[in-house]
């Protein structure tokens, strides 16, 4: 089955959901679950939260799904609630981290970066630079190269021009560039 025939498969199981065929939900839970962990996983870096985040995009698609309308693919539509819970779930660490560095005392050793040990692969070192990007771009280049997005699919997941798609992957493209050599 080739992508066009598994997408309209896919809005042919939202539709059938939408109609009132509810073990159709299955179906749809069986086919993304995976992916969905896997996109998430690639945003936090850790095994342990994937499973609670994966279930809170399911909790909002399950609710959303009966006045869906899709303007994009449902992988698309999907994947994208991954991607914010996913950075949701980075955002809170990050603010518990920080509000826990201002209650204890900084220590050297916990400012130090460990970055240096995992320098050897290139694939980490692609990795680090795309986690240094600032998100816009992050989430754009993932989107394009990782999920296979159009930029027309792009567009519409975050609500931005093509102009502007295709200015965020220029310039991650760049920033890469400068971040590896």
């Amino acid at each position: 089955m080739d992508t066009t025939d598994k997408q309209q498969s896919d809005e042919e199981l939202v539709q059938r959901f939408q109609n009132g065929e509810k073990k159709v939900l299955k179906k749809l839970i069986k086919r993304f679950h995976p992916l969905m962990k896997q996109t998430i996983y690639y945003q936090v870096q850790q095994q342990n939260p994937v499973e609670d985040i994966a279930q809170d995009c399911w909790y909002v698609i399950i609710e959303k799904l009966p006045e869906l309308e899709l303007k994009i693919s449902f992988k698309a539509w999907a994947l994208s609630i991954a991607r914010r819970k996913a950075l949701d779930w980075i955002r809170k660490k990050q603010q518990s981290a920080k509000n826990s560095s201002l209650i204890e005392n900084r220590s050297a050793s916990s400012t130090k970066s460990s970055t240096t040990d995992n320098s050897s692969s290139k694939l980490q070192k692609v990795r680090n630079a795309i986690q240094q990007l600032p998100g816009t771009q992050r989430i754009v280049l993932e989107l394009f190269y990782l999920d296979n997005l159009t930029l027309q699919e792009i567009s519409s997941v975050l609500n931005i021009s093509n102009g502007t798609v295709k200015s965020r992957l220029f310039y991650a493209r760049e920033k890469l560039k400068q971040i590896i050599s």
